[in-house]
């Protein structure tokens, strides 16, 4: 903190008048700091999502709930229950920054309030949207500075494919080309690998690299993921700057591709293990250094979206393929209030992993969708839910598209949803199937699965002022923000 001198800068007052206002004004500088110190905090809230979860939906809905419930409308009434509401003066939407472009909020709420609604397209790169809460303290000591705060919280959207690039920052080229390639042996992936796979055999590690050579096993590297994410549905997938592109300009630190090397070897010089080594080292630099050491490590809170329904309905491999996206990413946050184990992001203090669209399933399979995801992320539900712990699960809908209903099916009465799936006229009732309160062995997929219905968002309020429904949003803002609210 720096005060700025006595002023004696009116020739027309003596000097001890000119001191005196000198004083003044170091003072009301002085009490301003402190006030700031004391009564504004930010908080930067992260979110992504694997393929197809809904960060743009989430992001959308959880800002516009925010705002209708500073105007009073219960869009969240578990920050009615904590009197958060109650206490708050004032919310409003803050200019961009220069960290990110603006995420587009009022376009994407536009989509959804549309006369015909809509769900709006997916943002592929860094943005931030952020809001401003003054709020009254519960207990003032007698104090009047301290009658409010201000707090702004900061929500930053980026691509989940990024997050999928944070294992490798602990990883060596040759342990991360042997994992990658023994799941690309295997199942659905071996198909899609194959002419990478073949072409890969034409190449010795410890030859003179040949630039096109090189080119060639990259595209065709490139190639396969991007079979392996859009055709067969796979999440993990590295590095995940390959699908999407990364937080740099492309160099040829992009132009890589695992290969057969032997780990604690060290290449030939000018070989392609050397070279391809040596870019993967250096993308791994960049990565670090452009997005999570200048931007992750500053998240205080972060939430990672999960289909795992749709994982389920995918087939054995695609969900296997998840679990282990999930697990992988849950290893590199600790629990019991610790912090992230990766050194590029020690500011984080809470996790969520959050199991989106719980409204395609009825009432009573929602648990078994969040306790699902906890086990797939390789820890006990009961665990994550202490609440010392800084990894949390979740299920829920950011937009609540159905409402619960009761069918027949094969002369049995069994809870369903109900909704209009999009570019339809009427309404259609959906059984989800069983949602198994673990992953699922091998007896599980003998069974018959019906393709997930992209359901029609419900007839918006375009003023926005009444909020947009959901399942279980409110629960999981409170989680992330509440505490400093």
């Amino acid at each position: 903190m720096s005060l700025d001198p006595p002023r004696l800068d009116n020739p027309d007052d003596d000097f001890w008048t000119q001191v005196r206002r000198g004083w003044r004004e170091a003072r009301r500088q002085a009490a301003a700091a402190l006030h700031s110190a004391v009564n504004t905090e930010t908080i930067r809230l992260a979110v992504t999502g694997l393929s197809r979860a809904g960060k743009t939906v989430f992001i959308t809905s959880a800002v516009q709930n925010l705002l209708a419930m500073a105007d009073g409308k219960g869009a969240l009434p578990k920050f009615d229950d904590h009197g958060i509401s109650a206490r708050l003066k004032k919310l409003g939407l803050l200019a961009a920054t220069e960290d990110a472009p603006r995420f587009p909020f009022e376009r994407n709420f536009a989509a959804l309030a549309d006369a015909e609604p809509h769900w709006p397209p997916r943002t592929a790169s860094l943005a931030e949207v952020a809001l401003k809460f003054v709020v009254r303290r519960r207990r003032t000591a007698g104090l009047d500075f301290l009658k409010t705060r201000e707090v702004t919280v900061e929500i930053l959207d980026y691509p989940g494919e990024w997050l999928l690039d944070l294992p490798m920052l602990s990883q060596e080229f040759a342990a991360w080309s042997a994992e990658t390639l023994a799941r690309m042996d295997t199942g659905p992936r071996a198909a899609a690998a194959k002419p990478f796979l073949d072409f890969l055999k034409t190449i010795d590690p410890d030859a003179p690299a040949d630039a096109d050579a090189a080119r060639r096993a990259y595209d065709l590297y490139l190639a396969y993921l991007f079979d392996a994410r859009d055709r067969l549905g796979l999440r993990y997938l590295q590095p995940g700057g390959f699908l999407c592109a990364p937080p740099w300009p492309k160099t040829e630190a992009m132009i890589f591709a695992p290969l057969p090397v032997t780990p604690g070897r060290a290449a030939k010089p000018g070989s392609y293990g050397e070279l391809f080594r040596r870019r993967f080292d250096l993308y791994r630099a960049e990565m670090g250094g452009r997005f999570f050491d200048k931007h992750f490590r500053r998240f205080d809170r972060q939430v990672v979206l999960v289909d795992v329904l749709g994982a389920l309905h995918g087939g054995p491999d695609v969900f296997e393929d998840t679990r282990l996206a999930v697990s992988r990413l849950a290893e590199c946050f600790s629990y019991g209030g610790r912090k992230l184990t990766n050194p590029f992001a020690r500011g984080i203090s809470k996790v969520m992993f959050a199991a989106t669209k719980a409204d395609h399933v009825p009432e009573r399979q929602r648990d078994a969708l969040q306790i699902l995801l906890g086990r797939m992320a390789g820890a006990d539900i009961d665990e994550m839910r202490d609440a010392r712990a800084a990894v949390r699960t979740a299920a829920l809908a950011a937009v609540r598209c159905t409402l619960d209903d009761r069918a027949s099916i094969d002369g049995r009465d069994v809870a369903v949803v109900r909704g209009l799936p999009m570019g339809r006229d009427k309404l259609v009732r959906f059984y989800p199937g069983e949602v198994p309160l673990k992953p699922p062995g091998p007896e599980f997929w003998q069974g018959s699965f019906f393709e997930l219905p992209v359901f029609q968002p419900p007839k918006l309020d375009a003023s926005g002022e009444s909020g947009v429904p959901h399942l279980g949003l409110d629960d999981a803002l409170f989680y992330l923000i509440g505490d400093r609210l």
